[in-house]
């Protein structure tokens, strides 16, 4: 089984180019290379992460370049792999792989490949090494987790790009939708980016799941979050997990003076902007002060902290939205100046769904928001349903993202930050 994951993984990365899989071997060569001499050779470690760092940032610098070279898919998440794996070793955390297929197929494995999660080599190794095979309950766990990811993105993500398309689709008309739609258009993403990249990871975990590998929860209903400092221990858990092991720790992390930690986490999240793209510096250290800040905007009632982290961390998203950060700043300061709702709730027949549409939309919204406030509970219980239940739900979430998904002609799974970074 190991095997044939190893192998669909390289048929399905080659198809997004060759040259990728050049640069993909050259970091996951190099990586086992090193590794197998880095203990008590400190050089050997840092040598070996900054050239992929260095490529990391290269490949980030590339779209501002007019260079005509496309940049590995999954290069973001196979290189903190990567990283975080060279430094464990260096720091005696486990041994170093003398297999090169095992970590060969760490750093490959597809389903996590393309949008995370980012995973550890000790954690993930061993789920990869134990002997599996596929029972009912990890078909059935594992697939209901998988449709419901797929529900996610074609039912509540997909309708949402649908209606955030109307207004950033052409750049030339980003004037005419300030304000209320500008407020409209990031309330959309929120909903958008949540849905397609919890979805994506539901589809990782659940497909994993049924092949009895363990991957690690990416997502714990981050909008729920009371705070800035909360939303990043929810929001792309791995990421937050590996910025702290890797950079913020090492950096003194809070063990130090107040100036230092306010010194360390800046550093923190302009790495997690550049991650992201360089676009999203300026988003990264924003964030990095409002983590900075802590529980100080925190008032008594849980309600009201919870709609405030919300609606900062919603008016950021912008920088996602739009494409340079002056029209992002613009746009968030016209949702304080102008206030066109009349115009947005005459524009919304025109946006691209149907009456019917709009109605299955708001439904799945609300169904994700009831998951999300009980969603460990509910995992557990789902878990235990008799098959017949469990089948009956299955083709429950079928038949919606049959009947209200939107895909086919013009739906771009790619097209979206996390996605093939």
């Amino acid at each position: 089984m190991n095997l044939i994951l190893f192998l669909v993984g390289l048929v399905i990365y080659a198809s997004y180019g060759i040259g990728g899989m050049a640069f993909l071997a050259f970091s996951l060569l190099t990586a086992y290379v090193a590794a197998r001499f880095v203990k008590g050779r400190k050089w050997v470690m840092i040598l070996t992460v900054a050239v992929n760092a260095a490529l990391l940032v290269f490949f980030k610098v590339l779209p501002y370049t007019k260079l005509t070279l496309i940049a590995p898919f999954g290069v973001s998440y196979y290189t903190f792999q990567i990283i975080s794996y060279l430094v464990d070793v260096y720091r005696g955390k486990y041994e170093a792989e003398r297999n090169l297929f095992w970590f060969a197929l760490y750093v490959t494995y597809i389903p996590h490949l393309f949008s995370g999660p980012i995973e550890r080599y000790d954690l993930m190794c061993q789920s990869l090494k134990d002997k599996r095979r596929i029972t009912w309950q990890s078909l059935s766990d594992g697939g209901l987790r998988a449709l419901w990811g797929a529900f996610k993105i074609f039912v509540i993500s997909a309708p949402a790009g649908v209606l955030l398309s109307h207004m950033i689709a052409d750049p030339k008309k980003f004037g005419e939708y300030t304000g209320a739609f500008a407020l409209f258009a990031m309330l959309l993403y929120a909903v958008q980016l949540y849905a397609n990249f919890s979805g994506t990871m539901d589809v990782a975990i659940g497909v994993s799941r049924i092949w009895g590998i363990g991957l690690s929860e990416n997502f714990d209903a981050p909008y729920f979050s009371q705070s800035f400092k909360e939303f990043w221990r929810r929001w792309h858990i791995t990421l937050g997990a590996w910025l702290r092991d890797y950079i913020y720790i090492p950096l003194g992390g809070s063990r130090c003076g107040k100036v230092r930690r306010v010194f360390n986490l800046l550093v923190t999240f302009f790495v997690s902007g550049i991650w992201h793209g360089l676009h999203y510096i300026l988003w990264g250290l924003i964030n990095g002060v409002f983590v900075a800040v802590g529980d100080k905007l925190k008032t008594r009632w849980k309600p009201l902290n919870i709609a405030g982290t919300f609606c900062l961390v919603t008016l950021l998203w912008a920088f996602f939205i739009w494409p340079d950060t002056v029209t992002a700043l613009t746009m968030i300061g016209s949702v304080f100046t102008t206030f066109n709702y009349g115009a947005l709730f005459a524009a919304l027949p025109t946006m691209g769904l149907s009456a019917g549409g709009g109605i299955a939309f708001g439904v799945a919204l609300i169904l994700l928001w009831l998951f999300d406030l009980k969603r460990e509970t509910l995992s557990a219980k789902a878990s235990a349903f008799r098959p017949e239940a469990k089948v009956a739900i299955a083709g429950a979430l079928t038949l919606a993202i049959l009947l209200f998904g939107v895909y086919g002609i013009g739906f771009d799974f790619g097209g979206f930050v996390y996605t093939g970074m």
